[in-house]
């Protein structure tokens, strides 16, 4: 199969080639100028992925875009609902933190001094800890996402290895309008959504929005309490400002607090593979039950700025975009997933402030040939706190007077240049080429507490590593029109650093490096009504930056492991074939395994509990195996997706009926699905989700409802093998259901 799709992409590149002999040389001019809004289009969405305004079909990528009104129309609500309508892409929460993996390259846990090898952007500016940050999975206000596939190194260089996800929040407009939304629901779910756009002068707008989200957890603790309950705040403000013919500021602020039970795990199995269950005897709870001591809310604050000054000029486009991202969150976990509190899991501060600063210059020339080039900085200081506290760790009180604590800073500095040139070879064929080099520092800060020390770790040490990157990008494409055919190779580059929480000095772990060939053709039929995408690509990583369980502490921690490749061909089709019914539909075939990984870390089970020297009678170890050959994680083999609207008349008034359901076939949590236990893996479920509602003439008020995972499918959100504990699930959200009403003026 891995020839067959090798062959494929070899005999893509001969027939792009063929092509560009075969046509006429004739020049034609085109802009490239780069503007980040959104900008209108006719019939189809014009997004940014290459850093300028561009129709989606014409973007030679494999890219898929949902703006405002076409998630509204089908009911798509978060990141997870959007999910559902694209290809390749796994989107979740687990543990309070977010979980991005685009053709079976992610993380499971984002922590300081090693980001997502899947980058998130909101507002141009550069997320890198996706804790708690509630907006990227509720859409308040949003514009435009955009989710890019496969490796995008040039033009955003590093930790974008997997892809990115582009949020742009709705833009302020000349308009005087307003929107109020109210929702209720089941598990006491209220929200409460506002935006108010105001054009202040003839040049100047603003925005603002706002949300209000509160509802009990799905989840029913021992003690009555409900888990995974969500108390959430959102406000943002926006404007822009035309401060002369050529020359354009905008920016905005946006504050998030977060009051949450994300720690929601529960007991998996019982006695012998659970640790404290071997003396109280206690047994798995039902599905959406958990049994955990009192541990508190999960707790996030985030505070984000973006400015950017656009300078349009005859030839020359420059703009400047400068953000700042400041988060900080604690959590409290009970590890033994019991009534008892034997091992608790304390992060009493994770966070940190980042700064980036960009300068880029467009080309707008009449001849054929067009660049972009631009220089950026980035810093960010993030900290990550942790205590190991419960009755396990009451004699590190005792003897040293204090739980094992760590604390661990890591400083980040980067700069980075890039440019790429587009040369239109013919009026439909264009070769683009380019490159980004990077330059990565990072300086790690440890100490840690005599209750750490009693386990040999030094009460502090500092470490420091420095990584250099050439990702460049090659882009062949025909474009006809109604088809635009290409091929491209494009490199990526996840930068290394270290694995924390690090109590113990360590090696710094190495970059990771990603190639990728693609073959793709995009078309569209029908005067525009029915358009489609295939690509087809091969991947391989190397220096593969694996996130495992820590067998120490079940913890997790991050390591090099050799290499993984995959291929694969993704279809999307989308169409408007009748008057008020819109359709869409997706396949994704994905194959990527471990290229090399012959000394895998997992746990391993022996019933007698003797092979566990730090934790005597547990049955849970640590063992390695070669894991070359095997599955990455969150790369399920098929997906397939399937959605509709239809607005419809009935009399005055007006109506629209959507739903969208998504397959995904099994997949493992884990490297190994954990172990020989084989835990860690989730089998193959159908998600499926319906809305709609109804609005007299006029159309300014909304009547309508929403119906999520309206099979009430059982699935988790994550397994793990952890020793010396046990084995725990994350339970994914049952049906739920309620009623909305919107008002726009």
């Amino acid at each position: 199969m891995k020839k067959l799709f090798q062959i494929s992409l070899l005999c893509g590149v001969s027939g792009l080639l063929g092509i560009t002999a075969a046509q006429p040389v004739l020049a034609q001019s085109q802009s490239s100028v780069a503007v980040e809004e959104p900008a209108p289009s006719s019939g189809d969405i014009v997004v940014t992925a290459q850093r300028r305004s561009e129709r989606l079909q014409d973007v030679p990528l494999a890219i898929t875009a949902v703006n405002f009104e076409t998630a509204t129309q089908l009911g798509l609500r978060n990141m997870r609902d959007i999910q559902l309508a694209m290809p390749g892409t796994d989107f979740a929460t687990a543990s309070g933190f977010l979980s991005l993996f685009i053709r079976g390259i992610g993380i499971q846990y984002s922590t300081p001094g090693l980001e997502s090898p899947v980058a998130i952007y909101m507002d141009g500016a550069y997320i890198p800890r996706a804790g708690g940050v509630n907006s990227l999975l509720d859409l308040v206000d949003a514009g435009t996402i955009e989710v890019l596939r496969g490796p995008q190194g040039t033009l955003y260089g590093r930790n974008a290895t997997g892809g990115v996800v582009r949020i742009n929040s709705a833009a302020p407009t000349d308009k005087f309008e307003g929107r109020i939304l109210a929702e209720y629901g089941r598990f006491d779910h209220k929200q409460v959504d506002g935006m108010l756009n105001i054009p202040v002068t003839d040049t100047l707008s603003v925005r603002f929005a706002g949300r209000y989200k509160k509802e009990d957890g799905y989840i029913t603790n021992v003690d009555g309490t409900k888990l995974a309950a969500q108390n959430n705040y959102t406000l943002r403000g926006r404007f822009k400002w035309d401060a002369s013919d050529n020359v354009t500021v905008a920016g905005g602020v946006e504050w998030q607090r977060s009051k949450a039970r994300n720690y929601n795990d529960a007991l998996g199995l019982g006695a012998p593979t659970c640790y404290v269950c071997q003396s109280s005897g206690e047994t798995p709870p039902g599905f959406y039950q958990s049994i955990q001591t009192d541990t508190g809310p999960y707790y996030n604050r985030m505070f984000r700025t973006d400015l950017r000054v656009d300078l349009s000029g005859d030839q020359f486009d420059l703009t400047s975009t400068t953000t700042y991202f400041n988060n900080i969150s604690k959590q409290f976990a009970d590890n033994d997933f019991v009534s008892s509190d034997t091992f608790l899991f304390n992060v009493p501060r994770n966070g940190g402030k980042a700064f980036s600063q960009e300068i880029q210059l467009a080309s707008n020339l009449d001849g054929r040939f067009n660049y972009l080039f631009g220089v950026n900085y980035f810093h960010d200081k993030s900290f990550i706190n942790i205590e190991l506290a419960g009755a396990a760790y009451d004699f590190a009180v005792a003897f040293a007077g204090s739980y094992p604590r760590n604390n661990a800073d890591v400083r980040t500095e980067s700069i980075s240049a890039f440019v790429e040139g587009t040369y239109e070879i013919t009026d439909q064929i264009k070769l683009t080429a380019g490159g980004r080099y990077n330059y990565d520092k990072r300086d790690l800060s440890v100490n840690n507490s005599t209750g750490f020390q009693l386990f040999g770790a030094p009460a502090n040490f500092t470490d420091g590593a420095s990584f250099r990157a050439f990702t460049p990008r090659f882009v062949l494409a025909w474009d006809n029109g109604p088809v635009n055919l290409y091929y491209s190779y494009t490199r990526g580059f996840k930068a290394g650093g270290f694995s924390t929480p690090a109590p113990f000095p360590g090696n710094s772990i190495n970059p990771e490096k990603v190639f990728n060939h693609e073959v793709g053709i995009k078309n569209s039929a029908l005067g525009g009504k029915l358009r489609s995408n295939l690509a087809v690509f091969y991947y391989k990583n190397k220096g593969l930056q694996q996130q495992i369980i820590d067998a120490t502490g079940s913890g997790t921690k991050t390591e090099n492991v050799g290499a993984a490749e995959g291929y694969g061909a993704e279809l999307e089709v989308n169409g408007d074939p009748l008057s008020g019914v819109v359709v869409g539909a997706s396949l994704a075939y994905l194959h990527a395994e471990y290229a090399s990984y012959p000394n895998a870390s997992q746990i391993c089970f022996d019933p007698t509990g003797t092979s566990n020297p730090n934790a005597p009678g547990a049955t849970l170890f640590a063992c390695s195996a070669d894991l070359s050959g095997t599955r990455v994680p969150h790369a399920p083999r098929f997906m397939a997706s399937l959605n509709a609207s239809y607005s419809f008349g009935l009399g005055n008034w007006t109506g629209n009926l959507a739903g969208v359901a998504q397959y995904r076939s099994n997949f493992l949590f884990w490297p190994g699905a954990g172990g020989p236990l084989g835990y860690d893996r989730q089998s193959g479920y159908v998600l499926a989700n319906f809305s709609g509602y109804v609005s007299p003439p006029g159309e300014q008020l909304r009547l309508g409802f929403y119906l999520d995972n309206a099979f009430d499918k059982k699935y988790t959100q994550n397994r793990t093998t952890g020793a010396p504990y046990g084995v725990n699930f994350n339970a994914a959200k049952p049906r739920s259901y309620g009623v909305r009403a919107e008002y726009r003026f």
